[in-house]
């Protein structure tokens, strides 16, 4: 007998999200329709998008070092109803710090700034990463 078991995250959502950018050492708000499936989360310009065209970004969560997802910091962000996703990548020659690059000795955290409408949008889009980050962190291999 053979037995093979795999994690399947059949965690689903759509809607728009205010994303923060980073553009010459200039931060920029954009407003993208995003969906989530499973552990990514993809993200366009338009709704229409979706079919029609690649993602402009893609945000695994299956990297994420966030605990858990709640509203940004205000020392890191005051915008309304903005949440942080961090994550952990080896350090680049290249990485200047800012307000989504923090160094951290050979590590270099990378920061997500994901702003809701509403903070019912918020408290649902929270739901929705936390679930995935529980499937991930008790189902997942440890990474």
């Amino acid at each position: 007998m053979k037995a093979n078991c795999e994690l399947s995250v059949l965690v689903e959502h759509r809607g728009f999200l205010t994303m923060f950018e980073d553009i010459s050492g200039f931060g920029a708000w954009h407003r993208r329709w995003c969906y989530l499936n499973g552990s990514v989360l993809n993200y366009w310009k338009y709704p229409d998008d979706e079919r029609k065209k690649t993602p402009i970004g893609t945000i695994d969560l299956y990297a994420c070092h966030t605990q858990k997802v709640t509203v940004a910091p205000r020392d890191i962000c005051a915008r309304l109803n903005t949440m942080l996703l961090e994550f952990e990548r080896p350090a680049r020659e290249t990485d200047v710090e800012s307000l989504i690059i923090v160094p951290n000795g050979r590590n270099t955290i990378v920061r997500y700034l994901l702003s809701a409408d509403t903070k019912e949008e918020r408290e649902l889009w929270c739901a929705y990463f936390n679930k995935v980050l529980l499937l991930l962190r008790a189902w997942g291999p440890s990474h």
